[in-house]
């Protein structure tokens, strides 16, 4: 190259706090890479590697750039509309823009005048490094549009003399455009991961479409990754666990999250703590079937039998439970009133392992009147609250 290399941005972007680093990153390699009509179409890809990070980054400067209003960008041969999502690919060519008309240059050079006035009166009559002097003139800015090197408008455009007259910055590991690649790429990742699991967890979430999103993205944001990662697991047992009590209405995502309702829920055995193989024509085995037939699943489901006739029972065997296996035949069952149903129902949930069962009535039958004490006993009045289910 015969002169130095360039790059060219709009002066207003470097104080617009709705960019990150990264993005004036971005902003400035596109200046670096200009073709004759000002249009960038380095891949992003390349662009990725000269600032060693990923293109998914590179990606989402772009896109704020763009909703910023600092860059304009189109596909090849077509301007890319509002109603365009575009794609995150090549087919895209960027181009700066050097002024922006909404953008208030006005009261950023005003601000930069006083701040520089008033650091010159305390310090020296001295201008910093780079500030033309008094005498002499700013020369025109060159308008690819305005030939005359002037604006009707008297819009400033783009000013690199209107400088601030700041200090030099030392640099401090608070500043983000003073961390190291790898902990900003870091950060990256993590906003990456963090930004998936919310869209994963609004896939999975019955009332996602109707809820308020911008809600539930703050409360997203607010867990740790422990959290976020239990309350994605959460949901199922959550959603079945509505199942199980009959509740129709599913609760808003973001009070899910807000109130950690995955907490509630009381935590499953291990299957291999409790899985149990129940001989066929058992006393243990008789109380499965008869607890199951209560419930309106008989015959047992084929996953609950083994080839040789035995149960396969994943509960804890009690005296409650066993106390069904002295249930009398069918005919002599019971017509339950709505509170000895209410009652029956408590004891099935607690031993029924089925997502979905048939609740007792009133009019129901059940063996007895009452279920079983929690010692196995039976019952011959309404359970109290120390000896019931």
């Amino acid at each position: 190259m015969s002169g130095p290399r360039l790059s060219i941005i709009p002066a207003g972007a470097v104080t617009d706090r709705s960019l990150e680093p990264r993005d004036l990153q971005v902003l400035c390699l596109l200046g670096r890479h200009l073709d004759k009509l000002g249009w960038c179409v380095r891949s992003q890809v390349k662009m990725a590697a000269e600032l060693d990070c990923g293109r998914s980054s590179v990606q989402r400067s772009l896109d704020r750039l763009y909703e910023a209003g600092w860059v304009e960008r189109k596909q090849r041969g077509a301007i890319v509309g509002e109603d365009d999502p575009g794609r995150p690919s090549m087919s895209h060519a960027y181009r700066v823009r050097l002024d922006r008309d909404d953008f208030a240059f006005e009261s950023v050079t005003r601000e930069a005048s006083e701040s520089h006035a008033e650091n010159a009166s305390q310090e020296s009559d001295c201008p910093p490094v780079g500030t033309p002097s008094d005498d002499a003139e700013s020369p025109p800015i060159a308008i690819e549009n305005d030939p005359e090197g002037a604006r009707e408008d008297g819009h400033p455009g783009a000013q690199p003399n209107a400088g601030t007259g700041a200090q030099p910055y030392m640099g401090t590991k608070n500043d983000p455009s003073e961390r190291s690649s790898v902990e900003r790429e870091r950060d990256a990742r993590a906003r990456d991961r963090q930004a998936r699991g919310l869209v994963d967890f609004e896939a999975r979430w019955p009332t996602a479409a109707a809820d308020d999103r911008q809600r539930t993205a703050y409360a997203w944001t607010e867990l740790s990754d422990a959290e976020r990662e239990a309350a994605l697991a959460g949901i199922g047992p959550f959603l079945e666990n509505l199942k199980r009590l009959g509740r129709k209405n599913v609760p808003a995502g973001w009070r899910y999250l807000e109130e950690k309702r995955w907490t509630l829920l009381e935590p499953e055995k291990p299957a291999s703590q409790t899985f149990q193989t129940l001989a066929p024509n058992s006393a243990e085995a008789k109380a499965v079937e008869a607890a199951y037939a209560l419930a309106g699943k008989s015959p047992l489901p084929n996953f609950m039998r083994s080839g040789d006739g035995a149960i396969r029972y994943r509960r804890e065997i009690t005296p409650q439970l066993l106390a069904l296996a002295g249930a009398p035949s069918r005919t002599d069952w019971a017509q339950l009133t709505h509170q000895q149903a209410w009652a029956w129902n408590g004891l099935l949930e607690s031993f029924v392992a089925l997502d979905v069962w048939t609740k007792l009535q009133e009019g129901s039958l059940a063996p007895w009147p009452w279920p079983p004490r929690k010692d196995g006993t039976l019952c011959t009045g309404p359970p109290s609250n120390e000896a019931a289910a």
